[in-house]
C-alpha cells in the first residue's frame, strides 16, 4: 500500500456516518492482504506523528490525550484537510474533540478479523504526543548527532574523487541541515534522522535505494563518478548540487514529502589543491600495464576498466 492507497482507504471515513464509515474500512481492510493492513499501520501513524509538533498542539486544549485524538480527527477527513492543517497549525483548532483516536485501533481490528490472532505490529514512529523531534528543536549550538541530515558514503572509482567537489557537497549538507525551510520539509517523514550515502562506483548502474526504519531513513545511492574525470571547479561544485538533489529527490518521491525547497546559496570556495590541478603536467597512463595488473589482481570488470583508462590516457583532464 502506498501513500495514495492509503488516502484512497481513509477517504472511506468521510462517504458513511462515522460508525457505519469506521466499519466499512475495517471490512476493507480485512479482506486486504496482511502487508497492506500492516503498512496502513505504517502510514496512519507516520501522518499522525508529523503533525504532533508544538505548533498544532498549542491550539488543542486538554492535554496529550485530547491532542492525540485531534490528530486522528484530522487524518480522518481526509488528505486534503490533512495537508491543510499540517501546513496551517491554527487550522487543527476545529478538530479539537474527543473521540477520533478510534482510529488508531482500526488496523488493528481488521488484522484480527483477517487472521483469527492477536495485532503485534509496531509502526516505525510513536503516535505518541511529544513523540515527534520537533518537541526537542535542533539549534545552531547543537551537536551533530542532534542533527537531522548526515552524510557519508564510499568510492570505487579509479578517478578517484575532487576537493572542490567533496567541500561544496558538505557545505551543502550543512546548510540544508540548519535551513528551517528543509527542516519543515522533512518533518513531514515522521522520523529525526535522514542518512545519505553515496556510493560513486566504475562498475555499478546508478540507482537510489530507501530504507525506512524507526529513528532514519537512510538512502543508498549509487552515483556515476566520470564527472570526477573534470578539475573545473563551477563544474564540480554543480555536480554536488545535481547529486545532492538526485538523493533528495528519491526521498521526496519515495516517502511523498511534498516538492523540495530550494538548496540554500552557499558561500564561494577557497582556492583548494587538487590531484590534476589546471596547467600540471600529467603522466601519460601505460593502459595495457594496468590492465595486466588488474588481471593479476582480480576482482576488477576490465569492460568498466579499458574505456576509462583509455580516456585518461590520451586525453588528461584539464
Amino acid at each position: 500500500m502506498d501513500e495514495r492507497s492509503f488516502w484512497t482507504a481513509v477517504a472511506l471515513l468521510t462517504a458513511e456516518e462515522p460508525d457505519a464509515a469506521v466499519a466499512t474500512l475495517t471490512a476493507e481492510l480485512a479482506a486486504r492482504p496482511i502487508h497492506e493492513i500492516t503498512a496502513f499501520a505504517d502510514h496512519l501513524a507516520v501522518v499522525v506523528h508529523a503533525i504532533d509538533t508544538p505548533a498544532h498542539a498549542s491550539y488543542v486544549p486538554g492535554g496529550a490525550e485530547a491532542f492525540l485524538a485531534a490528530r486522528c480527527a484530522v487524518v480522518a477527513a481526509g488528505r486534503d484537510t490533512y495537508q491543510r492543517v499540517f501546513a496551517a497549525p491554527p487550522e487543527i483548532e476545529a478538530f479539537a474533540a474527543p473521540g477520533a483516536e478510534w482510529l488508531l485501533a482500526v488496523p488493528a481490528n481488521a488484522y484480527e478479523r483477517a487472521t483469527g490472532t492477536a495485532w503485534t505490529h509496531e509502526p516505525p514512529v510513536s503516535v505518541e504526543t511529544g513523540s515527534n523531534p520537533l518537541w526537542s528543536p535542533i539549534t545552531a549550538d547543537d551537536t551533530d548527532e542532534e542533527s537531522w541530515l548526515t552524510y557519508g558514503g564510499g568510492l570505487h572509482t579509479v578517478l578517484g574523487t575532487r576537493p572542490a567537489y567533496d567541500a561544496t557537497m558538505q557545505v551543502l549538507i550543512a546548510a540544508v541541515d540548519a535551513d528551517p525551510r528543509w527542516r519543515r520539509w522533512w518533518s513531514r517523514a515522521g522520523v529525526h534522522t535522514l542518512d545519505l550515502a553515496p556510493y560513486y562506483s566504475d562498475g555499478d548502474a546508478p540507482g537510489v535505494t530507501i530504507r525506512r526504519g524507526r529513528q532514519r531513513v537512510v538512502v543508498d545511492a549509487i552515483l556515476d563518478p566520470r564527472g570526477f574525470a573534470r578539475t573545473d571547479r563551477t563544474f564540480l561544485c554543480e555536480l554536488a548540487r545535481t547529486d545532492l538533489l538526485t538523493m533528495l529527490s528519491a526521498v521526496r518521491t519515495a516517502l511523498d514529502l511534498g516538492a523540495l525547497p530550494p538548496l540554500p546559496r552557499i558561500p564561494d570556495l577557497p582556492d583548494m589543491p587538487d590531484s590534476f590541478a589546471p596547467g600540471q603536467d600529467l603522466p601519460r597512463l601505460d593502459v595495457d600495464d594496468v590492465v595486466r595488473f588488474a588481471e593479476e589482481v582480480g576482482g576488477v570488470d576490465l569492460e568498466e576498466l579499458r574505456p576509462v583508462l583509455h580516456m585518461l590516457a590520451t586525453d588528461p583532464p584539464l
